[in-house]
């Protein structure tokens, strides 16, 4: 099955239960912003995939986004906590153990600006993961974690989600 035929068949389960395309995105940006887990989901191809059904206008974007970046707020404050009481056991896990550059590279972010840090680590892959973990360790204030990873989870989920959205406009004006 190639791509185009795959988001097809997704785009058009998604319009048969368009109710639940809203809650779904929830979920699957919750369970990308959760420590570890986050590694294995693929939630920004999901994101993308799943907002082709609102390029048809029948699911509403409006609605996707909130609900992707609640989610994301949620996966991501779960991970904050967890990191503030076990950073350094979750650490010694798979991904992070073998990827060392990863822990620097967003312990140098946080020492330079702790909410500014947080910002860009949801916009950026490899540190999406680990961000909220290593600003729990580092003692950020829960409010100041919030306010960056709130504003920073809607920008990001109306970024793919729009994306989506574009490509589901393209794909039914086409067919």
């Amino acid at each position: 099955m190639n791509l185009h035929a795959l988001v097809d068949h997704l785009a058009h389960a998604i319009l048969a239960y368009g109710y639940l395309a809203a809650p779904l995105v929830g979920l699957i940006a919750f369970a990308e912003g959760i420590a570890v887990v986050g590694s294995f989901v693929p939630g920004s191809t999901l994101l993308v995939a799943i907002a082709t059904s609102a390029g048809s206008g029948h699911v509403s974007l409006g609605w996707m986004i909130l609900w992707a970046s609640i989610g994301a707020v949620g996966g991501d404050l779960l991970s904050f906590l967890l990191g503030r009481r076990h950073g350094a056991r979750m650490l010694a896990m798979r991904p992070f153990h073998y990827r060392p550059e990863w822990t620097r590279r967003a312990t140098g972010m946080l020492e330079m600006r702790g909410d500014v840090a947080v910002f860009i680590g949801r916009l950026v892959p490899p540190l999406r993961a680990l961000m909220p973990v290593m600003a729990g360790m580092s003692g950020l204030k829960t409010r100041r974690f919030l306010v960056s990873d709130t504003l920073s989870a809607v920008v990001w989920a109306s970024i793919h989600l729009g994306i989506g959205a574009l490509i589901g406009h393209w794909l039914f004006s086409v067919v």
